[in-house]
């Protein structure tokens, strides 16, 4: 987690970076040049993950991000996926399960049971690291995106209100 002064640093560190004519024109001729996967060789763009603006948002083809991703977190035993747990987030796999026990293995929010792979998000404040519950992956982005702000929610939750 960064601290608001990395956090400012890196921020200015990349608005140097764009003021920078060069630099600009680097990354916009880095758009044009062909895809190259370095995993099989892929080079129609089509293959790739893009964003609106057709640019590669991975360096690997769709196939081949597909295959890394198992490889790496779903690849992992249930015992390697909690030694990340405790690390990032201070519990155990007893913690956990109980976390899981508390909320039937849904989520607190929209009580429903996840059918992804990824299962429950440790939802945590990001300020002070205390862990708050269980999150199916809507939701933890859902608060994410809202910044974890109460009176953001609160202006969503009354948006979404005046709209029936």
């Amino acid at each position: 987690m960064w601290t608001e002064e990395q956090r400012k640093t890196q921020g200015d560190l990349a608005k140097a970076r764009w003021s920078d004519p060069a630099y600009r024109i680097s990354q916009s001729e880095s758009i044009k040049k062909t895809p190259h996967c370095a995993g099989c060789g892929e080079t129609d763009i089509t293959k790739f993950y893009v964003d609106d603006l057709g640019r590669r948002t991975n360096k690997s083809c769709k196939e081949c991000h597909k295959i890394n991703c198992k490889r790496r977190w779903h690849g992992y035993s249930a015992v390697k996926k909690a030694s990340t747990r405790v690390k990032k987030y201070g519990i155990t796999v007893d913690e956990f399960m109980k976390l899981c026990e508390a909320h039937n293995g849904k989520c607190a929010i929209c009580g429903v049971e996840p059918k992804t792979k990824r299962g429950l998000h440790i939802d945590h404040c990001h300020d002070t690291g205390v862990i708050r519950g269980l999150l199916c992956n809507g939701c933890n982005t859902g608060i994410g995106l809202l910044q974890e702000s109460p009176e953001i929610m609160t202006k969503a939750i009354e948006y979404l209100l005046r709209s029936k």
